[in-house]
């Protein structure tokens, strides 16, 4: 792919129950992230590795308690409109572009709409500063099979402090309509196959020291 994998976004209820089930299930156990300030979430990471690449993560991604009468627009990812007790998925992804605004206008010109890039940031448990700016079209493109575009600048990324622990052997993309999705991820730099079903979704398979875990 021109753009690389950046993470897998695992949407779930409750942060420190998704925490124990994924320990549980994998063997290893996800790192606290912190808290979205003012977007209503908060997250745990995994390190993957994919394609012999290390600079990529699973990330939890929860309601944060301690954020209340988050606006509809706000949330990240658009949590919030999956309601209060939803079951954990797997929400959305993200790749890394060369260029983020570029792609963008790219995809803008080809009618393909990728969100407008924003920045955003969030204080990591041990006091670093993450920051970032995003590309994200509301609502998710594709029911989340498109990926969101993100850019790291600079700075530090979650990855560089998560050991690779969990491999991720397969992406698997569906859609009802694969041509039209297929088209869309290459405008976006995504050369992953899309097959063909019903509703949209996305299934990854991990090799964890627990054997083979499916997330979808």
């Amino acid at each position: 792919m021109t753009a690389e994998l950046d993470h897998l976004v695992l949407a779930v209820p409750d942060l420190e129950a998704a925490i124990a089930d994924l320990a549980a299930r994998t063997g290893v156990e996800p790192v606290a992230g912190g808290s979205h300030p003012g977007r209503g979430t908060h997250n745990a990471l995994v390190g993957l590795r994919w394609r012999g690449g290390a600079r990529c993560y699973l990330e939890l991604l929860a309601p944060d308690p301690a954020q209340q009468d988050v606006p509809d627009d706000a949330w990240m990812l658009d949590v919030g409109s999956l309601g209060h007790d939803f079951a954990p998925r797997l929400h959305t992804w993200a790749v890394r572009p060369d260029d983020l605004d570029a792609r963008v206008a790219a995809a803008t010109r080809e009618g393909i709409e990728a969100g407008r890039p924003v920045a955003a940031s969030r204080r990591t448990i041990s006091g670093e500063q993450l920051s970032w700016r995003l590309a994200v079209p509301r609502p998710l493109g594709l029911g989340g099979v498109q990926p969101f575009l993100i850019d790291w600048g600079g700075g530090p990324h979650p990855a560089d402090t998560l050991a690779p622990q969990l491999e991720l052997v397969e992406l698997e993309l569906s859609y009802p309509d694969p041509t039209e999705a297929q088209a869309r991820l290459s405008a976006l730099g995504v050369d992953l196959p899309v097959f063909a079903a019903e509703q949209p979704g996305l299934r990854a398979t991990l090799a964890t020291p627990r054997g083979t875990v499916v997330l979808a």
